[in-house]
């Protein structure tokens, strides 16, 4: 009879608290503690081979999650210029009021008197406007001051862009003061409203 080889194994250490959620999470799937934390360092290989931190793939994963859950959807990007850009054509003062219609939703998902969502707000636009390399947010007492630029946003997508951040502003309590746009490019300046 052939005896069963025998895998060797390594003591680690680990928080107590991190090593019972594991197992719990480990129960729940209907594995072992064994099974799922080799499950674990199987994902961090392969990750690494792949050029990605495992840290950083969650986190993506979280980013496409959240996106998913706040009503957006993935599209070719050349797609979706076109199709901004015939709509804007077609009808111009629609669009633009559609663009500002959706900045106020958008906005309107977070606690607008709570000083922390507007952050909140600013961090997921951030993260789902990956096509714009350069998206500032400054603050100068109650003015607040946006730029955004992208080499490849069209005019049409610009002009559509910046209605959806005044939508969205002004449903923060921000009153536009002035903006300017040019293909690319977006400045918007804005002073918050005080009561």
């Amino acid at each position: 009879m052939k005896k069963a080889a025998t895998v060797p194994r390594k003591t680690l250490v680990a928080r107590e608290d991190l090593l019972n959620k594991v197992s719990e999470i480990a129960k729940d799937q209907g594995c072992s503690l064994f099974e799922l934390v080799n499950d674990l360092f199987q994902l961090v290989i392969q990750c690494n081979k792949m050029g990605f931190v495992l840290r950083q793939t969650v986190e993506d994963c979280r980013v496409l999650e959240l996106a998913k859950s706040s009503g957006f959807i993935l599209g070719l990007e050349r797609l979706w210029y076109d199709m901004v850009d015939m709509a804007y054509m077609a009808d111009k003062s629609a669009s633009l009021k559609s663009w500002f219609d959706s900045g106020v939703w958008f906005a309107a998902r977070y606690d607008i008197v709570n000083s922390e969502s507007f952050a909140k707000f600013k961090e997921e636009l951030y993260v789902f406007t990956w096509n714009a390399p350069e998206f500032v947010f400054e603050h100068e007492g109650n003015n607040l001051f946006v730029r955004v630029t992208s080499p490849r946003f069209t005019e049409a997508y610009s002009f559509l862009f910046a209605s959806f951040l005044v939508g969205a502003l002004e449903t923060f309590g921000y009153e536009l003061v002035n903006k300017e746009v040019l293909r690319g490019m977006i400045r918007i300046n804005s002073v918050r409203n005080v009561v």
